[in-house]
């Protein structure tokens, strides 16, 4: 007889596929991708405004996705673990594969 599977925690990857549905925030974590970078670095490659990738980068560290590293006065963020790439790439592949939307 086959094992039942235990029930995966729904309500927290609900969380993080919300948070990953926002386009603004998939472009912060892409220019987190290669390197650590403070938040103007990140303005400067996502053409997003300084409060709005705050914003994101305030709700990407809630769910664990980035993580921050205070230096002096100014915070170097960075994409938390191997999950997030793995996650990433998946859906990226997934998407290049051809996603059928009808």
């Amino acid at each position: 007889m086959p094992k039942t599977k235990k029930t995966p925690p729904l309500g927290p990857m609900s969380d993080v596929f919300k948070q990953l549905s926002d386009q603004s925030r998939l472009a912060v974590l892409h220019a987190l991708w290669d390197e650590p970078l403070f938040v103007g670095q990140i303005c400067e490659r996502t053409g997003l405004s300084q409060p709005n990738v705050s914003h994101h980068l305030a709700q990407l560290k809630g769910l664990g996705l980035v993580k921050a590293e205070k230096q002096g006065q100014n915070v170097l963020y960075s994409i938390a673990d191997s999950h997030v790439f793995s996650i990433i790439t998946e859906c990226e592949e997934h998407v290049e594969q051809g996603v059928r939307l009808d």
